[in-house]
């Protein structure tokens, strides 16, 4: 028995009839009909156009001026329409999955990026020192790993590249999932991704932090998030925006993520999380993350993980027919 092949429909089919004495809840029944639906990928481009809706009043109020969203948009839409067309026609199915996942993942990913940049115009007061003092009662020495990681040239090349790997990671995984044709991997990793670092990069707005560095040699990126909060930053390219968010830290969600969707009985599973693994050694060095960022991060991604199991549970074939 190949344990590989895609679970029968029976994993996303109707579930048998229910006892009447033992009806499931209605939440459950709305959360599972909302994600089990056949609309499910114009229900995501529904989600990410409301995400897309809020940038734009936000910016206009925060009196952001964005450059290159049109190429961007048009690159979507293009990949987007190559998705739909081989889903019409009903030709070269993995390219149609992997060209709607990977529009889908790009588009929220810009959206996202824009979003985290809004949510910085709280201008809430900084968690650094609490975090610090976190970190401390945990017995965590950033500036000790730090020391360690960066002093060897190839620990220092292997884990910045596993921290860099994240976008990669995820569309190598949609495009993996669509050849051995998984779609529920595939639903999995957008939904509970999308939901678990949007909820992620809203945390980051009520406690800001701009990560651990060594004195005098602060990130760029926590540069740019000094820049949104005095308001000197108005007016950037999309292609220069970078990652703001140090609490919850997004690559520990995500890095639990995409272990969780290549589980077994998938083989990619082993390679996935060596992989990850060296992810998550990596971000606090790589990323300048507390601790308790990834802690965050972490129970996050569980969180969302058990919503999206209890969403998307598969549900047990009944018995076929004789013939």
């Amino acid at each position: 028995m190949n344990t590989d092949s895609p679970a029968p429909v029976s994993e996303y089919s109707e579930a048998p009839p229910q006892s009447p004495h033992n009806p499931p809840g209605a939440s459950a029944r709305a959360l599972r009909k909302f994600l089990d639906d056949p609309d499910y990928i114009l229900r995501a481009w529904a989600a990410i156009l409301i995400l897309v809706a809020i940038d734009w009043v936000w910016a206009r109020r925060a009196g952001f001026e964005i450059d290159g969203i049109s190429p961007a948009v048009r690159g979507v839409a293009m990949i987007a329409a190559l998705g739909f067309f081989f889903d019409y026609t009903g030709r070269a199915r993995p390219v149609s999955e992997a060209a709607q996942y990977s529009a889908l993942w790009i588009a929220f990913a810009v959206a996202l990026a824009i979003y985290s940049y809004v949510v910085a115009t709280l201008r809430m007061p900084m968690w650094d020192l609490r975090f610090a003092r976190m970190d401390a009662a945990l017995g965590f020495n950033w500036s000790a790993g730090f020391d360690l990681i960066t002093s060897n040239w190839t620990v220092r090349y292997v884990f910045g590249h596993a921290y860099n790997s994240m976008m990669v990671q995820i569309f190598a995984s949609i495009a993996f999932f669509a050849l051995i044709n998984r779609t529920d991997r595939n639903r999995e990793l957008l939904w509970i991704g999308m939901l678990s670092v949007l909820i992620s990069v809203s945390l980051s707005g009520p406690f800001p932090a701009l990560g651990p560095y060594t004195k005098g040699v602060m990130p760029a990126w926590s540069a740019v998030l000094v820049t949104i909060r005095n308001g000197t930053l108005s007016k950037f390219t999309l292609a220069d925006v970078t990652g703001i968010v140090a609490f919850p830290s997004v690559h520990t969600v995500m890095a639990v993520l995409l272990v969780y969707v290549h589980r077994p009985p998938l083989r990619s599973f082993v390679p996935v999380g060596i992989l990850n693994a060296l992810m998550l050694v990596a971000i606090p060095f790589a990323g300048h993350h507390y601790l308790v960022d990834m802690i965050a991060g972490g129970a996050i991604a569980a969180v969302f993980i058990a919503i999206g199991q209890a969403a998307m549970r598969p549900r047990s074939l009944a018995r076929p027919q004789g013939v």
